[in-house]
């Protein structure tokens, strides 16, 4: 056992000096020490304590961070502890890039060089952990339900040691918050801070060891567990948080969901669920789903990320509580089906009962709260880099890389069978790609990546004694998400209508003209931009291709096994990403130039070509099966605000909402905004500091967003309903 002088880094210092060469019980050593001796951090304006371990040496669910830097200037600010840092660096350095050594010469070719088309296992991914079991049920019981699962898995002590190491970790941390509640108190005036010293004080004398008694209490654990986790996403609040919400006085609760709002602002909490149904289709809204609409709609921030869980039953309350919220232009709540994604995680093998449970996560993946690992996400690719390879021979128009499979000279092609034969061929390479690399990396973060506080948390972990990344949880799927999808689509109609079927142009001419990024060719340029048969309009000959396109992406992804003992799923949800991989595109068929950024961020049409209104637009996007993609399957809507706002406009809406989720379509979001306030911001971003968007699958201020992603939002259609 290293001899340490120095105080600093107590993760590093617990992490290396612990006996066992078990990663997950040097993890959980690191835990404890950073609980023992980091720097308390007691938000007195909320009245919240935070179990963050990021200081210095990092871990959270990411995995383990450590910086050579760091330790070069820590040594020159204490060169009496010079050696030290210099044993850390050289021993965490090393394990910490270990983590994502597992195929770093593929990641550079396909996803971090000059392309950018795609990714895939460049991190772990979301998860939703019950935290709130800490709140329910104690860190005693749980070390109890440790001791009993150890016990029928002779030979993993290290595995449970490290895990009840992660509950002593938040029982040590609750005890000196106590104490130092404790010693603010006998300073302290102000009398609303006096009572939230006294409110922590109350409850770390019992909890989190035993169960919490109201809501306040289970804020404040809530609170401590969430950050040891790292910040993820805080799932089905109005459901694990109900119990102690309807034995609260109103004042208090509402105080402290204000607290937790603020606090879930200020960290940027990802997503939160409310509402829904179980497996009877019983409706699960209460009186706190309600509270957490208000609360959204009176602070109309950004985050958390809010999703609102719809069905056959849905009360028409409900339905008004939110489009008031989205009125607001707040972008929230996103909204969801339980009748397409609980038949789309029940073809995974989840069954009804779970299915059911189903949460969001990060930016809108779909996730089963408390009981699953399912990637979130493993990857994505741009769809329309198939179509530019199948009139490439595989070779990349934009950069002249050789990247996908060899489908032979397109100019050989003789028929359109023979062109889309090549775009499948096309996409089967690159989904086994994709795959094959998410597994890759899913088999090494299983040895270098432990999280044994998440196998506390989340089932199947302890029961099995395996890691949380190791096929620990109950379900072990993965999710691929696609974008550009309007783009291949349109491109391959345009194809069809104007080589094989008009005969306006011949293959040889299509491909001459897009080599050129459509320099010289302005009539072929001119015919391909401005013609009117693009995805978003309920026009049958380009939506039965985008089904049959769609359709076999998600249905092929379902054939291959994931790493984690599930099978992949497809879903679409671009985040920041849309003009980054417009930007990787090269010439396209349907009259994108190259480097330009204009693609689709969502399952709907490229901004600006949907052009028949809402109604045609939803009728194309419900051409495909929403029960195939087990992850979020956005649909991002611009309504004008004056309209939108309006008695008419809320019945329209509404209306749209439910004809849309009757129909099987998986989920909807509603940036509510006006044209001129969104080019105003753009060109003064000073006086619209407030303005919020979806984006991807989330929402944000628009004039933080890139100008790329400025310029999509305001292309896209404005819809009048």
């Amino acid at each position: 056992m290293y001899e340490f002088k120095t105080k600093k880094e107590p993760f590093a210092r617990g992490f290396l000096n612990c006996e066992s060469e078990n990663l997950s019980k040097k993890t959980a050593a690191g835990m404890l020490l950073t609980a023992k001796e980091r720097e308390l951090d007691l938000d007195l304006e909320l009245g919240l304590c935070y179990g963050n371990m990021w200081y210095g040496t990092m871990y959270e669910f990411t995995g383990i961070h450590a910086w050579g830097d760091r330790y070069d200037e820590l040594a020159e600010r204490y060169p009496e502890e010079k050696d030290d840092f210099m044993y850390i660096k050289e021993n965490m350095v090393p394990y910490a890039e270990e983590q994502y050594n597992w195929g770093k010469d593929r990641t550079d070719f396909y996803a971090n060089g000059k392309e950018g088309y795609m990714w895939a296992g460049g991190w772990e991914g979301h998860a939703n952990p019950d935290h709130a079991d800490v709140c329910h049920f104690g860190t005693d019981a749980l070390r109890a339900k440790i001791e009993k699962y150890r016990v029928l898995n002779p030979g993993k002590d290290d595995f449970y040691d490290a895990c009840s190491m992660t509950m002593d970790s938040l029982d040590i941390l609750a005890e000196r918050y106590r104490e130092k509640a404790l010693e603010m108190l006998e300073t302290e005036t102000d009398p609303e801070n006096i009572d939230k010293l006294k409110m922590i004080i109350k409850t770390f004398e019992h909890s989190p060891k035993a169960p919490c008694r109201d809501f306040a209490e289970a804020v404040i654990v809530f609170a401590l567990v969430y950050t040891a986790d790292g910040l993820d996403s805080p799932g089905w609040f109005d459901q694990y948080m109900y119990d102690f919400w309807k034995v609260t006085d109103s004042e208090l609760r509402l105080k402290y969901l204000n607290y937790i709002w603020e606090f879930f602002h200020n960290t940027r909490a990802w997503n939160l669920t409310i509402s829904g149904s179980d497996e009877n289709w019983n409706d699960l809204t209460n009186d706190l789903s309600y509270a957490i609409l208000k609360i959204t709609k009176e602070k109309k921030y950004q985050t958390p990320n809010l999703t609102m869980r719809c069905h056959r039953n849905t009360p028409e309350e409900l339905y008004a509580a939110a489009y008031e919220t989205l009125a607001t232009g707040c972008g929230l709540p996103g909204l969801y089906n339980d009748e397409a994604v609980v038949p789309a995680l029940e073809r995974l093998g989840i069954p009804s009962a779970d299915a059911h449970m189903y949460v969001m996560n990060g930016c809108n993946q779909i996730d089963i709260q408390g009981k699953s690992h399912m990637g979130l996400e493993d990857g994505q690719f741009t769809v329309a880099k198939a179509v530019e390879f199948a009139l490439n021979n595989g070779v990349s128009n934009r950069t002249g890389a050789d990247l996908g499979a060899k489908t032979g000279d397109p100019r050989s092609f003789e028929s359109y069978e023979d062109f889309y034969a090549a775009f499948i061929k096309q996409l089967d390479f690159i989904i086994e790609l994709i795959t094959d690399m998410a597994n890759t990396a899913q088999k090494h973060h299983s040895v270098h990546l432990p999280g044994p506080f998440r196998c506390v948390l989340i089932d199947g972990c302890l029961e099995k004694g395996l890691e949380y990344k190791n096929g620990g949880p109950l379900y072990g799927n993965g999710q691929i998400l696609l974008q550009g999808f309007a783009e291949a689509v349109d491109s391959i109609a345009a194809v069809k209508k104007f080589v094989y079927e008009e005969k306006r142009f011949t293959m040889a001419e299509l491909v001459d003209a897009l080599n050129n990024n459509f320099e010289g060719y302005d009539e072929l340029y001119h015919v391909l931009k401005n013609n009117n048969i693009r995805f978003g309009n309920d026009i049958e000959y380009v939506d039965s291709i985008a089904a049959e396109v769609m359709n076999y992406i998600n249905n092929k992804l379902l054939t291959i096994p994931t790493f984690r003992g599930g099978h992949y799923s497809g879903g679409c949800s671009p985040f920041v990403d849309a003009p980054k991989c417009g930007e990787s595109l090269g010439a396209l068929p349907n009259g994108l130039k190259k480097e330009e950024r204009l693609i689709a961020d969502s399952i709907g049409a490229t901004p600006g070509c949907d052009v028949n209104g809402p109604t045609a637009l939803l009728n194309s996007c419900l051409g495909f099966d929403h029960t195939l993609p087990g992850s979020g399957f956005i649909l991002n809507l611009k309504f004008d605000r004056s309209i939108f706002n309006s008695e008419i406009g809320k019945a329209a809406f509404i209306a749209l909402w439910k004809n849309y989720f009757d129909r099987k379509g998986q989920m909807i979001t509603a940036t509510v905004v006006s044209a001129d306030e969104l080019i105003d911001a753009q060109k003064n971003p000073e006086n619209h500091k407030d303005l919020i968007v979806r984006v991807g699958g989330y929402c944000d201020y628009f004039v933080n967003i890139s100008k790329g992603l400025q310029d999509n939002v305001i292309a896209r259609t404005v819809l009048n309903i």
